[in-house]
C-alpha cells in the first residue's frame, strides 16, 4: 500500500487519467440507460471523481513546467482545492452543483492547452479536443454562472457532446503525455 502513494507522479497521473474516464463513461452510460442501480454508491462516485480529476490538476504542473512559469504550481493547487471543495459540496445536501467549479476548471484547460499548444507537450489532437470541449464547457457554465441563462434542451446536446470531447481530451491527453514524458526521461518522479 506504501508504494500506491509514494509511486512516481507520471504512475500517478497516468491511473488518475483512467480513472477519470472510467468514470465519466460510467456516468454517461448510467444517465443514457435511466437506471439508477449506483445510487447507493454516487458520493463514493463523485469523491473519486473529484480526487482524480484534483490530481490531474496537481500533477499537470510537473509535466509542462518547463514550458510555464513557477507561479503555475500555486495555480494549479488552488484549482485542484476548488474541485475537491466542489466535489464535497456536492456530494453534501447543502448543494445542488457547483457550477463555478466547472467554470474555473474549463477555463483553466483552456488557458493551459492554449499556452502549450505546439510545444510537444500533448499530442495535436488531444489538445485540439481538450481546447474545444473547455470552450464548450466555458460557454455553458458562464451562461449559466454569470448571466442565469438557462440552456435549452437542443444547446444542451451541444454541451454534453462538448462534455464528452473535453473528457476524452483531458484525461486521455494527460495519459499520453505522461507516458511520452516517462519513455524521453528517466526522472518523472
Amino acid at each position: 500500500m506504501k508504494t500506491f502513494f509514494t509511486q512516481p507522479i507520471g504512475n500517478l497521473a497516468r491511473q488518475n487519467a483512467i480513472t477519470f474516464l472510467v468514470l465519466n463513461l460510467l456516468f454517461v452510460a448510467l444517465q443514457l440507460s435511466g437506471t439508477t442501480a449506483l445510487d447507493a454508491l454516487e458520493d463514493l462516485i463523485n469523491f473519486i471523481w473529484g480526487f482524480s480529476l484534483a490530481t490531474i490538476v496537481i500533477t499537470a504542473y510537473y509535466l509542462a513546467e518547463d514550458h510555464v512559469p513557477d507561479y503555475w504550481r500555486s495555480a494549479h493547487s488552488i484549482l485542484a482545492t476548488v474541485i475537491i471543495f466542489g466535489t464535497f459540496l456536492e456530494i453534501t445536501e447543502l448543494e445542488d452543483g457547483f457550477l463555478p467549479m466547472y467554470f474555473f476548471w474549463a477555463f483553466n484547460s483552456l488557458i493551459y492547452s492554449v499556452t502549450l499548444r505546439g510545444n510537444g507537450v500533448f499530442r495535436p489532437v488531444y489538445e485540439n479536443m481538450t481546447i474545444l470541449g473547455a470552450l464548450f464547457l466555458l460557454i455553458g457554465s458562464s451562461a449559466t454562472l454569470f448571466f442565469g441563462f438557462e440552456p435549452t434542451d437542443s444547446f444542451q446536446q451541444f454541451g454534453f457532446i462538448g462534455w464528452l470531447v473535453l473528457i476524452i481530451g483531458f484525461s486521455l491527453g494527460n495519459y499520453f503525455a505522461w507516458g511520452d514524458k516517462s519513455t524521453t526521461s528517466n526522472e518523472v518522479e
